[in-house]
């Protein structure tokens, strides 16, 4: 029989280790604040894996020792469960969501490898794993003692009577706890993916209608003219430049500068806001949704939609006569997913021969793209072009940006950029509270350059459509911002701006209109319906 001598020591043992676990897996990271007063609040879930390792304890060595590893293992995964929790709405603005986030993990390597600034990467890799090695031996270490303890009949027997009575007197009492038990959240992941299957289906019925509708009714777009048609999308451009008044001042002074280069040349423009079915990231989305004239909500979503026979944009407008072009510079890796798009041709990063140096997360500046694709595709022409650009210096982490060359001649292959400085800002994820200048400057260097761009090089009857794909991160807009982006149509033909003002899109390049936005799946729709 254990003496009494030796039983407070255990017991003390066994206190540390459940304040220990509690802690670990209170922690609220990526949060802007570690350190909270709810760190010191005993945590359910490692109560509920105490009182199962209590039970396991009773039936011996053996099974107190795989019990203890697989304790140890959910424990793990329920604190990466946690960072989930914390850090999908804070740059995603909706809930977490395993089943399909968890297939991001290789993006958000890539993403944060691409960011850094030299050596940073390998310094935070470094600090990464120092503490997750760390963070597992100790908690296995922590959940070893709570064993050791537990293994002793009268410390076991006075942990699970207390255990019983506190649940009894909260059940009796109705009590909740402060927040929902990790254990709780796994549940509702499992619940989720029954759900999901069931939405697809959904989808994928709506999806096969929209394709038979489309097909019993084609479009022509002769309304067009022969008309090139570019679409422009802009990396994270939202409405929360013109709704956030610590943006607006800033961006109605970069908007003015691009208006006047317009009037200068005989544009006109009309602006409007629509409804992007993602926040903060996965454009592919906004891509898909922007494309295929239907609201593409997730992964899930999107791959129904890569397999499906419904006509995309490009599909259309090749039928009609244009030679369509796909210009995504971000993607560096194989795509076969492009294929349902459509395109005749489609240029990627490799494509572009780019001596250059890179610019954080984007390969190469966007100035550069345009050049390099207009003296692919533009100095002949031979008939009209659909080109659709994915816009890229403006990608998060906004913290390495190109500088502007005014003289176009000279950007080439981009060998000049390895003897300019880039345009560095000291932001560091997952911190991006304070990116708001730097986010501003990189939508100002788009426009700064699209405004050139146009003036310059778009001579002929052309429809310029440019088009933010999602808002920023939650951290620069703000917790409750809506989910919209501005759409400014521009061309000096009035006759092709006239179907958008009748569709209530607003003068000039500040969008006025009022919440709620339609969908960006109604573009298309409405493009096609104008101009048939």
């Amino acid at each position: 029989m254990i003496s009494e001598r030796r039983t407070w020591p255990l017991l003390l043992v066994f206190g540390l280790a459940f304040f220990f676990l509690s802690v670990l897996l209170n922690v609220n990271y990526p949060a802007d604040s570690l350190v909270s007063w709810r760190l010191l609040l005993p945590s359910i879930d490692v109560w509920l894996l105490l009182i199962l390792l209590a039970f396991a304890a009773g039936c011996g060595k053996r099974s107190l020792f795989w019990t203890r590893l697989t304790i140890w293992a959910l424990f793990l995964f329920l604190r990466l469960l946690r960072i989930g929790d914390t850090a999908v709405p804070m740059y995603l603005n909706r809930p977490f969501n395993l089943y399909i986030d968890s297939g991001y993990l290789f993006g958000l390597y890539d993403l944060l490898k691409t960011s850094a600034r030299s050596g940073d990467f390998l310094l935070q890799s470094v600090i990464t794993v120092t503490v997750a090695m760390g963070a597992m031996a100790s908690s296995w270490y922590a959940w070893q003692m709570a064993a050791r303890a537990l293994a002793v009949d009268r410390l076991r027997l006075a942990f699970l009577g207390g255990s019983g009575l506190i649940l009894g007197a909260a059940l009796i009492s109705g009590s909740k706890p402060v927040e929902t038990p990790a254990l709780v959240r796994l549940g509702q992941e499992i619940r989720f993916v029954q759900e999901q299957v069931e939405q697809q289906q959904a989808f994928v019925v709506r999806l096969e209608q929209v394709a038979r509708d489309r097909e019993a009714h084609p479009f022509s777009l002769k309304g067009l003219g022969g008309a090139d048609v570019l679409l422009f999308l802009v990396e994270s451009y939202g409405r929360i430049v013109f709704s956030r008044p610590q943006y607006r001042q800033a961006m109605a002074a970069t908007m003015d500068r691009f208006a006047k280069v317009l009037d200068q040349q005989g544009f006109g423009a009309v602006s409007n806001y629509l409804l992007s079915p993602t926040y903060g990231g996965s454009s592919w989305l906004a891509y898909g949704t922007l494309e295929s004239g239907l609201r593409v909500g997730n992964d899930l979503e999107y791959t129904s939609l890569l397999r499906s026979s419904l006509q995309p944009m490009a599909s259309i407008f090749h039928k009609e006569g244009y030679r369509t072009v796909s210009v995504m510079p971000g993607t560096r890796f194989a795509y076969p997913e492009g294929a349902y798009f459509g395109y005749q041709q489609a240029y990627y990063a490799w494509h572009f021969n780019y001596r250059g140096r890179t610019f954080g997360w984007a390969p190469m500046p966007d100035q550069f793209v345009l050049d390099w694709v207009r003296r692919q595709e533009f100095d002949r022409r031979e008939q009209p072009r659909f080109v659709r650009y994915a816009l890229i210096s403006s990608h998060a982490a906004f913290n390495i940006q190109p500088p502007f060359i005014p003289d176009w001649a000279a950007i080439g292959d981009g060998s000049l950029y390895n003897d300019l400085e880039p345009i560095y800002y000291p932001i560091y994820w997952p911190d991006l509270k304070d990116a708001g200048d730097a986010y501003l400057r990189s939508l100002d260097y788009e426009f700064t350059m699209l405004g050139d761009y146009l003036t310059k090089y778009v001579t002929v009857d052309t429809l310029v459509i440019i088009m933010g794909d999602h808002q920023p991160n939650v951290q620069l807009t703000g917790a409750g911002a809506s989910w919209s982006v501005p759409v400014h149509v521009i061309s000096r033909n009035p006759r092709l701006l006239e179907p958008f003002r009748k569709r209530g899109y607003t003068p000039g390049l500040i969008p006025a209109q009022p919440p709620p936005h339609a969908g960006m799946d109604t573009f298309l729709p409405g493009l096609l319906e104008d101009f048939r």
